[in-house]
């Protein structure tokens, strides 16, 4: 299918990718054969749809990866996210801030795993009946946990999401992080579409002590 979405604005770049090609079809898209890197085809098929997003838009460098899977350029810059859910990849790309993306089907069972992601903050106020809701939070979590803090972050004590109301379709939240002590203030984009959600966060905050 190609690029199914770009999401830009004056700080980042978001490029979604919906996966219709058979594994040989990304071969021939990007030259690469990963047969003997990678065990399993799903992975093989997520890293080359990975390197024909990067082509698509003109990122031709290779991407280096960390031991906790946090990709990277080598030259630092721009600062790249990866996300992948079912058939749709999502990569966010911002040139002076660190980012985390994240891609979920708003299908999966969230409800059976809150107790591990959720706050009790929260349990206050999000309906654990409504799967949108659920998503959302799971989304915004992941996004966040994907940024370099300095302490790998605990969803369900480190990650606090303020009340949001009413969910749009796409829209804004707000976010109290607690690393090292501090409290990071974050404001993460969200935007629901067919029966997907994507977050993305840009490490632009304040701070204040615990």
């Amino acid at each position: 299918m190609g690029l199914f979405r770009l999401i830009e604005d004056e700080n980042s770049q978001i490029a979604l990718w919906k996966v219709t090609e058979s594994e040989q079809e990304l071969k021939d898209l990007t030259g690469l054969d990963l047969e003997n890197t990678y065990a399993y085809p799903r992975r093989r098929i997520e890293r080359m749809v990975v390197r024909a997003i990067l082509n698509q838009l003109n990122h031709f460098e290779s991407v280096n990866y960390y031991p906790n899977g946090r990709p990277y350029y080598s030259g630092g810059k721009p600062h790249i996210s990866i996300s992948h859910a079912s058939k749709m990849v999502a990569v966010g790309f911002c040139q002076n801030l660190s980012i985390g993306v994240d891609v979920e089907q708003t299908n999966r069972d969230f409800k059976t795993v809150a107790h591990k992601y959720i706050t009790n903050k929260e349990l206050k106020w999000i309906n654990l009946e409504h799967q949108k809701s659920l998503a959302l939070a799971w989304c915004i979590k992941e996004s966040i946990y994907k940024l370099p803090w300095k302490v790998t972050k605990c969803f369900s004590t480190d990650i606090n999401i303020l009340e949001f109301g009413e969910l749009l379709n796409r829209g804004v939240v707000k976010v109290e992080v607690v690393d090292m002590g501090i409290i990071h203030h974050l404001e993460l984009n969200y935007l629901f579409f067919d029966e997907f959600c994507l977050s993305w966060v840009l490490n632009d905050f304040q701070t204040t002590a615990c």
